[in-house]
């Protein structure tokens, strides 16, 4: 349905991508806070860390 692909995968995290309009992003979002988001980044092209550490902000 979202045409997600899993990019990374760790004992506690994982990284999935998926592309589409705005709303089916928002949709696959919603899907997904159950799981505990802890990283969302919405734009174009984009480096996001891989593994179980995540970005703290200062």
């Amino acid at each position: 349905i979202f045409r997600g692909k899993i990019v990374d995968v760790s004992p506690e995290t994982f990284v999935i991508e998926i592309t589409g309009d705005e709303g089916k992003i928002r949709a696959a979002v919603e899907l997904l806070k159950p799981c505990g988001i802890r990283e969302l980044v919405r734009t174009g092209n984009v480096a996001v860390m891989r593994g179980p550490k995540s970005l703290k902000l200062a």
